[in-house]
Order: structure tokens, then sequence, then C-alpha cells
């Protein structure tokens, strides 16, 4: 048996990045927990120059960001996840690094190249021109955590140089968090902070926390309904992976996360690149 909490709030660098909690996310469907998702960024440099073949223009850029978003609600839709439990930031993908360390302040946001735009350009996104500073997106992210209250928060772990937007998602959700707590908005008690294991989040960068294990355990129905769902990324890669479809007795039956033990102490470590 997994023990289950009352209810999930998923961040997610970007489209395509809820893979490595599928189990979480069929349990919870399964078991009627409310869960929901928030992507911080677009997804809008994530093969666009491929999928149009030649160099994205700022249109072109838009546009194939809410392609992405389209997929990534018919990929949760598969998984059993309703449109209106999926939220996008827009932030600009590839971005989130200048965001954070070098554009704080709301006043002087980080400009992308890519869309041409200092605030989210989208249509239907939580906060619609939401400016590309570090104080707005920890200020969104608070308001998405008082307004479903999780019991758990899950998240990437810092992983490796070169995926600045999955370190960066770490720690605006940690920096919400710590900044809720401090004003007194919750408890540390009160929420649990799991992130995933693609990569040694003690070594690939190190970081001060202490981590706890855990295995939740799947079914291979699961697995095989998650392998179909990433057949929606057609812009990732198309049907590519039709040629790596996994037998059903190959397909995983565990999934190892980490969970955060203290993320409310060690504030300001990440602070400097």
């Amino acid at each position: 048996m997994n023990p289950l909490p009352k209810s999930i709030l998923i961040f997610c660098a970007h489209e395509d990045d809820e893979g490595a909690w599928a189990g979480l996310t069929r349990a919870a469907v399964e078991n009627h927990i409310p869960i929901h998702f928030v992507y911080f960024t677009g997804g809008d440099a994530g093969s666009c120059d491929r999928y149009y073949q030649h160099s994205c223009s700022p249109a072109e850029a838009l546009n194939f960001g809410t392609l992405r978003m389209d997929e990534t609600r018919a990929v949760l839709g598969h998984m059993g996840v309703p449109p209106d439990s999926i939220y996008f930031l827009g932030m600009p993908d590839g971005g989130s690094g200048e965001i954070w360390y070098h554009h704080a302040d709301p006043a002087h946001p980080y400009l992308s190249v890519l869309l041409a735009s200092d605030h989210a350009p989208y249509p239907n996104v939580f906060q619609p021109n939401l400016p590309y500073a570090r104080e707005s997106v920890v200020a969104a992210v608070k308001r998405l955590l008082m307004e479903f209250r999780p019991e758990v928060v899950v998240t990437a772990h810092p992983p490796a140089e070169g995926h600045v937007d999955h370190v960066v998602n770490n720690y605006f959700v940690v920096k919400a968090l710590q900044e809720m707590v401090s004003s007194n908005e919750l408890s540390p008690q009160s929420i649990k902070l799991y992130v995933d294991r693609v990569y040694n989040p003690k070594e690939i960068p190190s970081t001060p926390y202490r981590y706890s294990e855990h295995t939740l355990f799947v079914s291979g129905e699961v697995m095989a309904l998650h392998q179909e769902a990433g057949w929606y990324y057609q812009s990732q890669g198309g049907n590519h992976a039709v040629g790596h479809i996994r037998d059903f007795d190959r397909l995983s039956r565990r999934i190892v996360y980490r969970q955060v033990l203290d993320w409310e102490e060690h504030q300001g470590w990440n602070s400097a690149p």
C-alpha cells in the first residue's frame, strides 16, 4: 500500500516534465485526491526551430508555446487530470536563471529576446502579463499555494548545469514556502516537499538540505498509460517514441523520489549564481 497525501500541487519547469510523477498522478486520480499542476515556462524555445524548420520569430515562438501547453493538457487528460487543474505562468523557456539571479524587481523585468517581451504574453495563463521578475514569480507561487493549500508540494530538484529552468523551478517554490513560513501563513509541519531523482540532488549541485528517500509502487497498467500519454508530445519528437516502446513486463513498477526534510532552513544559500 502506498501512503497517499490528501492533496498535491506539482510544479514543472516545462511542458513534458510531469512524467517523473506519473505514478503519483494516477494514484491521486484513482483515489479522488485533489491534484493540480503548474508549469513555469511556456516551453517556447524547446524545438521551436525544428518545428518550423527555421529560426523562430516572436510570433512563432508564442504559437509554439501555446501548442506545447495544449499538448500538456492532452497528456494529463490521458492520465485523468482535467484541464481546469492545469495552470501555466508563461515564463520564457531558458530565461529562469536571468529572472532569479538578475531581475528581482518587477520594475526592471527580464526581456526575453525570443518572445520579444518582458512579461507573459500568453492568453489564458494564471496571471496575465506576469512580469518576468523574481518577486512577481514568487508572489504567483504563493497565490497558488494559498489557493490550493496542498499537503504535498512537488518540484524539480536542482540538477546538472545546463538545466537552469529546472534548478530555478525549485528555487522559486522553496522561496515562496519560506516566505509564507516567515509571515505565519503556513507551518513547516503542514507541507511535505518532494523532489524527483532524475539527478543526484546531493552532488549535482550540492545543496545544504537533508533528505529521506521513498518508493512509490505502481502497476504496469499505470506505466503503460503513462507511456501512451507521452505520444501526445508531437512537437518534442513526433512519433519517435514509437521506436522506444517498452513491453509491458519491462515497464517500471516503482518510482523513487526524495522528501526535503529541512526546506524551511538555509535561506539565501542559492541567491548567487
